[in-house]
């Protein structure tokens, strides 16, 4: 069944279904990786999640295995870290919807030479924020029907010398897209709001105001049932103008590893792996 739909997505859109590289290749980014989810005992900050707006994007059934270990097998962030060190001399890396920033943490300490984006509707989790150091702050008005509340917001921090930002708005408000004009991404993490229709808001934002450059890949995670039409969708109506050279659709754990089960990633370049 779940082949079924995929064809029926995927409309001649040819797509590969594992992962490129081998477990050789991926074994000393799961080492690194695993040791620097040893360095936070605890992701959860009650007080924080009492204040959040989607609990970080933590559902129940995963808040008690949070903190647990998440394996040996590779994860999406495994992967993300290979593709960004093997194919960029220079990473600009934007991650939309964080969570409590487990994925965003490796990447931090995994990659050198990079820059830093998080986007999420809440603000960023304390304990993921008490590892970096804390820079400005600017605000503005959320637009009025937004579930988010509260002003938003993009924060300055560094880690090791590392410029990071911390985007909190909506998604769906261009006003906080528009905040990040002139900045060009080469590896885009979509972990968002899992919806058809955002995960195609979010793509028009990216081009809308430039956000991508001259090379780049775009990871999605959990791109089940209509998601992944959506996916399709993109690849269709911007290859022409991007030049899509290479399209996954794979399994893979993510960032609770083994403590759930593999999810639906989507992955496209503009250049061959």
């Amino acid at each position: 069944m779940l082949n079924a739909l995929k064809n029926l997505f995927q409309k001649d859109v040819p797509y590969k279904s594992t992962i490129p590289f081998s477990a050789d290749a991926l074994a000393g980014y799961i080492r690194a990786n695993r040791q620097s989810l040893q360095q936070v005992d605890n992701w959860i900050d009650e007080a924080a999640f009492l204040k959040s707006y989607f609990q970080y994007g933590v559902p129940e059934f995963l808040k008690p295995v949070i903190n647990k270990p998440i394996g040996d097998a590779p994860t999406y962030t495994d992967l993300m870290v290979l593709l960004a060190e093997r194919y960029f001399k220079q990473v600009n890396y934007l991650e939309i919807g964080v969570s409590v920033g487990k994925n965003f943490f490796q990447l931090l300490n995994a990659l050198d030479n990079t820059r830093f984006t998080a986007f999420d509707i809440e603000e960023i989790n304390p304990v993921l924020a008490g590892r970096l150091t804390k820079g400005g702050r600017t605000e503005w008005d959320t637009p009025a029907k937004s579930i988010k509340k509260n002003r938003s917001s993009l924060s300055e921090f560094s880690f090791n010398s590392k410029k990071v930002s911390y985007l909190s708005a909506d998604v769906w408000d261009s006003n906080s897209w528009a905040k990040m004009e002139g900045d060009q991404f080469n590896l885009v993490f979509s972990d968002a709001l899992h919806t058809p229709e955002a995960i195609l808001f979010e793509f028009e934002m990216l081009v809308k105001y430039g956000l991508l450059a001259d090379k780049f890949i775009i990871v999605w995670d959990d791109l089940v049932g209509k998601m992944q039409k959506s996916f399709f969708k993109i690849i269709r109506r911007y290859n022409e103008v991007y030049g899509i050279k290479d399209i996954y659709l794979l399994d893979i754990n993510g960032w609770v590893g083994e403590n759930e089960g593999p999810h639906s990633v989507g992955i496209i370049s503009n250049f061959a792996f």
